[in-house]
């Protein structure tokens, strides 16, 4: 069983087209090494379990961040997922939206 009761993780989501073309930049940075990440221009950092930058394959956030808490399900333990973050914060990006049937366990 995973040995944290609770774990966060933090997934930076890429710009969209729209953001970029109306000259907005990346205000977090990830601190190379650290499950943190850094508010530009600023001093502030903050930590989590693991931080994943913008370019992060879907895949390996899987693998990384919930794969091991899906295991424990097989294993009789409660487990949620969770997406949290304001409007167009990268939820439905991070979750993952092309379920198409059923697959085993891998």
């Amino acid at each position: 069983m995973c040995d944290d009761i609770v774990c966060v993780a933090l997934r930076i989501r890429p710009l969209i087209k729209t953001k970029i073309e109306k000259g907005c930049q990346m205000c977090l940075n990830v601190v190379p090494g650290e499950p943190q990440i850094h508010v530009c221009n600023t001093d502030k950092t903050f930590t989590y379990n693991y931080v994943f930058p913008p370019d992060v394959e879907q895949e390996d956030f899987y693998n990384i961040a919930v794969k091991r808490l899906i295991n424990n399900i097989f294993q009789g333990y409660n487990v949620t997922v969770l997406a949290y973050g304001q409007n167009t914060s990268g939820k439905t990006h991070s979750m993952g939206t092309n379920y198409v049937g059923m697959e085993e366990k891998v």
